[in-house]
């Protein structure tokens, strides 16, 4: 996942460049804690640029600088606000990925510096794309990271947005004040491992593989052949019980914690705790088949997600999460016929 980061460079004459540098956090003993529940707190630091950009180099990615074109006034007003905001008292923010973080704050300081003048501009542009479709290809790298953080994420971020809130992404607040100052990029490191970042990134196709998948595993305890039928329960097992504590997950972020992109999100029914129990049932039937049982469950987990589904069809609600329903019809159906096939079938003695 390259999501990017950024910072700004003070020139002094006489010495190396100052990065002001919003995106630093400490692995405290509170860390994992303040994670957990959307308590995430972030300071500003201040580095040397030829120490960041050596780091970046060294581990190898693409590293540009943009310079700013501001009036004598605009800097000191700059820098008397980065003096101010660097002082202990001041430098601690609460990290918001969307709404405020290290790309955010740069963008706020720099339509400041421009007199509001960028603000207005941006916000006047439509990217007819919102959260959710902005930063879902800079998953690209990683599927599994792709699925689970669209998961957890709920209709908070599938509202389209302007180009101004779209420069919540570093590189894509790099090309915005680019063409704002009509002024390109100076590249400084080019990667040599990482792959650029698509245009678009279709989850839909890759959730559909997926879903194939399972169900092909699922439809093993269809089979005639005794092991092939356990085979087919260990990973249904599997596959059910992994997409419960992904759903607990969810729960737990909607209900207790302060991640607000997680609230009122329809994915809790879609997939959801109750799948522990198909997920504990498979795992019994691998001792003694409870085809019957499953039926039932995976019948019941089918209708609520159809239900969900007609629900978003015909309310105002909306939520990008198409991929969930695909996966989720995909394993309900072929559990529910697979059970209902094996009620059919005569046990092999193999």
């Amino acid at each position: 996942i390259y999501f990017g980061h950024t910072g700004l460079s003070i020139s002094i004459p006489g010495q190396d460049n100052i990065v002001f540098d919003y995106g630093t956090f400490s692995f405290s003993e509170s860390f994992y804690h303040d994670f957990i529940f959307g308590l995430l707190y972030y300071t500003v630091s201040e580095t040397y640029e030829s120490w960041r950009i050596d780091e970046f180099i060294s581990e190898d990615r693409t590293t540009t600088r943009l310079p700013l074109d501001l009036s004598p006034e605009a800097k000191h007003g700059v820098l008397a606000f980065l003096s101010e905001n660097i002082q202990p008292e001041n430098r601690t923010y609460l990290y918001h990925y969307y709404k405020d973080n290290c790309a955010t704050r740069i963008r706020d300081i720099y339509n400041s510096a421009e007199g509001g003048g960028f603000r207005e501009w941006a916000e006047s542009i439509d990217t007819g794309k919102s959260y959710r479709d902005w930063s879902t290809p800079y998953m690209s790298p990683s599927l599994f990271f792709a699925l689970f953080l669209n998961y957890l994420q709920g209709p908070e971020i599938d509202t389209p947005i302007n180009l101004y809130q779209a420069c919540f992404l570093p590189d894509v607040l790099e090309r915005t004040i680019s063409e704002y100052e009509g002024a390109e990029p100076e590249l400084i490191y080019q990667t040599r491992t990482r792959k650029p970042t698509p245009d678009s990134y279709f989850l839909e196709a890759r959730a559909a593989a997926v879903g194939a998948i399972a169900a092909a595993a699922i439809m093993l305890t269809a089979s005639r052949r005794k092991w092939i039928r356990r085979t087919g329960d260990i990973l249904s097992a599997f596959i059910y019980i992994a997409l419960a504590v992904m759903s607990s997950i969810l729960v737990f972020m909607m209900f207790f914690t302060n991640h607000d992109v997680t609230y009122m999100n329809i994915n809790a029914l879609i997939i959801s705790p109750l799948l522990f129990i198909p997920g504990i049932l498979h795992a019994v039937s691998i001792w003694k088949e409870k085809r019957r049982a499953i039926a039932l469950s995976s019948s019941i987990l089918l209708i609520i997600a159809i239900l969900a589904l007609l629900f978003q069809i015909v309310t105002p609600f909306h939520q990008n999460n198409a991929s969930y329903y695909i996966i989720a019809l995909m394993i309900y159906a072929s559990d529910a016929i697979s059970a209902r096939c094996a009620f059919r079938l005569r046990p092999s003695k193999r």
